[in-house]
């Protein structure tokens, strides 16, 4: 003689209706957690694309009010087709546009006691070889 167990003997349906509570508030939290793991970093991610291209205007907007130091400086890496120059650490020009994100300082070791090579941004570079009448 077969015996076919249902539901009512393993006593499931008992638990189903004395855990149905439990089970879809963990149920709740377990997609929440998982939706927040998702959305979380891409609101992140979008957040810094959109910081990114704001600051690249804001950057680019700068170049446009060169000073004639300024482009006297910067055309030393249009001019000679490279990335990288020797400036004084002392120079008040290279310190602004240091502080402006249009160069940096590419080492702490000097050349000759105070002077140091400063590369140009990869953005300022692209952006003054397409544009090198900012430099006129």
């Amino acid at each position: 003689m077969t015996t076919i167990l249902t539901r009512g003997d393993l006593g499931l349906v008992k638990a189903k209706e004395s855990l149905q509570l439990w089970i879809g508030l963990v149920w709740l939290v377990s997609i929440s957690i998982l939706l927040a793991e998702i959305i979380y970093p891409a609101c992140k991610w979008v957040s810094q694309k959109i910081k990114t291209s704001m600051n690249l205007k804001r950057y680019q907007k700068r170049l446009h009010e060169l000073t004639i130091d300024e482009k006297e400086l910067l055309s030393e890496y249009i001019d000679r087709n490279t990335r990288t120059t020797s400036i004084k650490y002392s120079n008040g020009v290279a310190k602004e546009l240091e502080s402006a994100m249009v160069i940096r300082r590419a080492s702490n070791m000097a050349h000759h006691y105070d002077v140091f090579p400063y590369n140009i941004q990869p953005w300022a570079w692209e952006y003054l070889t397409k544009n090198p009448e900012l430099l006129k």
